[in-house]
């Protein structure tokens, strides 16, 4: 190895640890490491839709000649310009500011989703058991509520209706 490819290495190797370095690029990573599982969903996705590629071109092919043999049936002219206006509509919500910024906020991460998963199992068992007959007649009071307050099995739903509810008020006052 020749001095001066020594010497470049050396500066390649300052130049990065300088741009490392940097807070904001630290910064950066971070929130790229943070959505790290999302894009690798995405990523998923996206190689999923181009393994499908063949079909998807198989699909076109049969449009088309399905447009070719019927396009002159006024049923036919219909759907497909309904199918356009749905395309344009799908278009215009992708396109919104509220669908781009639900992209950048913490809605699609996979957390939130496994955590909106388990809520709605709860409420699915809790709806279940709510409309058996004997839940139907049965009356909680004031001493049975503070009986089901100190029950261990409620204890880690509390805390988490409790700190939802501290965390929920600080987003609402910085919103």
């Amino acid at each position: 190895m020749t001095e001066a490819v020594r010497e470049l290495d050396l500066a390649l190797d300052r130049e990065l640890v300088e741009r490392l370095s940097d807070p904001a690029t630290i910064e950066r990573l971070i929130r790229l490491l943070d959505k790290l599982e999302t894009v690798e969903a995405l990523v998923e996705m996206i190689d999923g839709f181009f393994r499908r590629g063949p079909e998807l071109a198989d699909s076109v092919n049969g449009l088309i000649q399905v447009l070719r043999d019927g396009l002159r049936t006024p049923e036919i002219a219909e759907r497909i310009e309904t199918v356009f206006q749905a395309g344009r509509r799908v278009q215009e919500v992708l396109d919104s500011p509220a669908v781009r910024a639900l992209f950048e906020e913490d809605v699609l991460d996979t957390r939130s989703i496994a955590l909106v998963g388990k809520v709605a199992r709860a409420m699915q068992r809790a709806a279940v058991e709510a409309a058996e007959p004997s839940a139907l007649q049965k009356r909680v009071g004031l001493i049975g509520l503070m009986r089901a307050l100190s029950d261990p099995e409620l204890q880690p739903a509390l805390n988490f209706v409790f700190g939802l509810a501290r965390h929920l008020s600080r987003e609402l006052t910085h919103a």
